[in-house]
């Protein structure tokens, strides 16, 4: 039960980050990525997550 739940909650995450349009919006993404770690764990998932949300604020900095 617990694996499905992180399974939809790094589905949903992904979904944060890929969202994002603004640079607080990625600062919302890294309090949801957190949160993730707090609950789950630090995971091989949570890095990857970070390094995704910092890719997309990479991308937003460039738009700017």
């Amino acid at each position: 039960y617990i694996i499905a739940n992180m399974k939809e909650a790094y589905i949903k995450a992904i979904n944060v980050i890929m969202s994002c349009e603004t640079p607080q919006h990625i600062l919302a993404a890294y309090n949801y990525i957190h949160n993730f770690r707090i609950l789950y764990g630090q995971s091989e998932l949570t890095e990857r997550l970070m390094e995704r949300c910092a890719m997309r604020r990479t991308m937003i900095d460039e738009k700017i």
